[in-house]
């Protein structure tokens, strides 16, 4: 529960609102206080109990599934283009997808998200490519476990963190070729006018830099500071580019043009394909991020393939939602008689989502940025509830559990809180602890 005590009072509920922005307030360059045309709450002023069992629970999910999800990705790599146009793969990433770093974790860092139920975790999806939550789960979390003397459950994960960025890094200079003469160069960019993004990918960069000296150039730039040539990647100013970390989607990437209509995007993956450019994380991860993943994980679960151990087999069974890429079964039946999910297999902060019971709508999304997508279709598992204090009063709430996993390491868990069944980017960040006593 919330470690701020509860009242139905306003006079309780105007306190919080000023203790909660007073203290975030300290912190400028996080998003505490979501801007807008209505100043929105996101990070609640408390914290979230998790037990230990709990946090166990997630952290062994999330390294089992990686293992799982990542040896089948590598195996979708090397299938025919039909198959992954058929997951929902464009057509113009086709070559990009097929792009293999066999050095490089194949998910520097990337956030699972999880139904926290009465059996344990359940599998909603995994954010493998380009995740946010990294600022709130690996640094904030911790900063309100020390400030209110809770025990934080992510102690030393942001030294895994670390590690995970320069593992990456040292990859993806050792694979370009030819390699560079000179003094090497790491780029991190994402839009630098989106504070989340360009704060996220600031905070590598930090890490980075907190360590020392590094044996290679290291910089932010905006993905407008870029310049995509046939001979490389290249600064504004002239520098080229070895690695570049970018928090920018690859379905968003791919259709990037100049003012003249260059298509710049497929331009910097064909430097990838070309081994000019080592990108983190890599193309595989654009695979894992793909929601199709799962329901054919779930369908090679069906089939019992040899692709996986008898424990394996247990695995998927324990943490996988039945997941399909029809509504419909081999006889042209309905798979959901009841509860179930549609999403897009590449949709991102809730966009185009549906619940539905039958053909009842139980939720429809806000936005609907995806719908041309290919959809999968997931049994609805139901959320965990609790009741915070938030500056509304006492509030209501759904839970989504995050576990972060770094090089294949599982690392920060966290927890996100929405009035909704639906969680969007304006979901509240609700801080964890551990038990405070044993």
């Amino acid at each position: 529960m919330n470690i701020t005590p509860g009242s139905e009072g306003n006079h309780f509920a105007q306190a919080y609102r000023e203790w909660r922005r007073a203290y975030y307030n300290r912190f400028p360059t996080f998003w505490g206080t979501l801007p807008g045309e209505s100043v929105e709450e996101y990070a609640v002023y408390g914290a979230l109990e998790i037990s230990h069992e709990h946090a166990e629970a997630l952290r062994n999910a999330s390294s089992r599934l990686y293992t799982l999800m990542t040896r089948l990705a590598l195996l979708l790599q090397q299938a025919d283009n039909e198959s992954l146009i058929e997951m929902g793969i464009p057509v113009s990433a086709l070559p990009y997808v097929h792009i293999v770093m066999p050095e490089m974790p194949a998910v520097m860092c990337g956030r699972f998200e999880f139904v926290m139920s009465a059996e344990g975790p359940k599998l909603l999806e995994f954010n493998a490519e380009t995740p946010t939550f990294v600022v709130e789960l690996f640094h904030m979390n911790g900063q309100v476990c020390t400030d209110f003397g809770l025990p934080d459950p992510n102690v030393h994960c942001q030294q895994q963190l670390v590690q995970a960025v320069r593992a990456a890094i040292t990859a993806g200079l050792d694979w370009i070729e030819p390699q560079p003469s000179g003094e090497r160069s790491v780029v991190f960019s994402a839009y630098a006018h989106r504070k989340e993004e360009r704060i996220t990918t600031e905070f590598y960069h930090q890490l980075l830099l907190e360590q020392g000296d590094v044996p290679y150039r290291t910089s932010f730039r905006g993905l407008h500071e870029l310049r995509v040539t046939r001979n490389g990647l290249f600064t504004a100013d002239g520098e080229r580019v070895d690695v570049l970390y970018k928090l920018y989607p690859t379905e968003h990437l791919m259709l990037d043009e100049d003012v003249d209509g260059t298509p710049v995007g497929l331009a910097l993956m064909e430097l990838v394909r070309k081994r000019q450019l080592a990108v983190i994380n890599p193309p595989i991860s654009f695979v894992l991020q793909n929601k199709a993943l799962v329901a054919i994980l779930w369908a090679l679960h069906l089939a019992e393939s040899e692709l996986f151990t008898s424990e394996e087999h247990a695995w998927i069974e324990q943490y996988v939602l039945p997941t399909y890429l029809s509504p419909l079964d081999a006889e042209g039946q309905p798979i959901f008689t009841g509860q179930h999910v549609i999403k897009p297999v590449y949709g991102r902060e809730g966009s185009s989502v549906t619940i539905l019971d039958q053909h009842e709508v139980i939720e429809h999304s806000q936005w609907n940025f995806y719908d041309k997508q290919i959809k999968v279709y997931q049994q609805y598992a139901g959320l965990p509830t609790t009741t915070i204090q938030t500056e509304a009063g006492l509030t209501p709430v759904n839970l989504v559990h995050n576990c972060f996993i770094v090089d294949g390491t599982p690392s920060a868990i966290g927890v996100r809180a929405c009035q909704k069944l639906i969680f969007d980017d304006n979901s509240y960040f609700l801080p964890v602890c551990s038990p405070t006593t044993t």
